[in-house]
């Protein structure tokens, strides 16, 4: 018999702005809406099938403030205010980045965006770019609440000409759809048909700010910039990481996918400490490791790394 191991990683860069407090961008709402939740709801279709899901913690704190009202960014800034209110300058930020969407797979699938789309340089009456508003937004949803919300249906089946209405509508959707992101995840880790994995709290490498010169040990001979060592700080990213989720989602976890698969024996015996007991990384990782390439045999297989009484379970991800 098979055992396969899905390792789900959701992780957005930071993208709040700490001195004003705004976002600069808009992908963490916009996967949220879109990726995280239905993701673990298809899993309640199959209560035998197991899966990990490894969170962020700053991704995580982002979606915590959306769901909470608490967090804006420009593109729903403009998605949300009325069409007829909007500036020549924020009317220019619509035309530029609202179809910044895949063509085939999310524009074309509404015949007005994609009518919109396709004339996107022309001058926009305010009524086209209330529906561009509206689309934008509407594209992004998650399938399975699209089918399944009547008042999102009819969003749907309406079309176009959309009303400011139809815009408020749109927009306390979304709200209800980021709040519900996390209790998905809360619920389905309680009754233990998902496991929580978690990474460094704002996604740093570890071993390199545990001590930079760890580099020279994959790299042999590579050019580094003066030494920095700051393994305090590794420290905390890590205790802060498992208490945050914790506190969020109600499991301590016990799992960690470290930033972009990093490891080293320092990083390794920190993460123990704090009380992870598995890890994932790269078999390229792997590879360089055992000084020979990773096949299929070694790499779908679990290692032990050990140093003094300190150990973790190893699993590597073929690349």
């Amino acid at each position: 018999m098979t055992t396969l191991c899905f390792l789900w990683h959701m992780h957005q860069p930071f993208y709040k702005d700490l001195w004003t407090g705004q976002y600069k961008l808009p992908w963490t709402r916009l996967h949220a809406l879109k990726d995280y939740a239905g993701m673990v709801r298809a899993l309640g279709d199959f209560p035998d099938v197991r899966q990990t899901f490894n969170l962020v913690p700053s991704m995580v704190s982002q979606i915590a403030e959306y769901a909470a009202g608490t967090a804006s960014d420009p593109f729903f800034e403009c998605a949300a205010m009325p069409a007829e209110a909007l500036t020549e300058a924020q009317q220019t930020f619509v035309l530029r980045y609202f179809f910044q969407a895949n063509v085939d797979k999310i524009i074309r699938r509404y015949p007005r965006y994609t009518e919109l789309y396709e004339r996107q340089r022309s001058h926009f009456s305010i009524q086209e770019l209330r529906d561009l508003q509206i689309l934008s937004q509407i594209a992004w949803f998650d399938e399975d609440v699209l089918a399944k919300d009547e008042e999102l249906k009819e969003l749907i089946r309406k079309g176009r000409d959309y009303s400011r209405a139809d815009q408020e509508l749109m927009i306390r959707k979304q709200r209800e759809s980021l709040a519900a992101v996390l209790p998905v995840y809360r619920d389905f880790a309680a009754r233990g048909q998902i496991e929580i994995a978690t990474t460094p709290f704002y996604h740093p490498i570890l071993p390199l700010l545990c001590d930079s010169d760890i580099a020279a040990v994959s790299r042999p001979g590579v050019t580094l910039p003066s030494r920095f060592q700051y393994p305090q700080d590794a420290l905390t990213q890590l205790e802060r990481a498992r208490s945050y989720m914790q506190d969020m989602l109600g499991v301590a976890p016990v799992g960690l996918w470290p930033s972009e698969g990093s490891v080293s024996d320092e990083a390794l015996a920190m993460a123990a400490g704090c009380g992870f007991e598995w890890a994932a990384s790269d078999n390229g990782v792997l590879s360089r490791t055992l000084e020979r390439a990773a096949g299929i045999d070694e790499t779908y297989q679990q290692y032990v790394w050990q140093q003094g009484e300190r150990e973790m379970r190893l699993l590597f991800r073929d690349h």
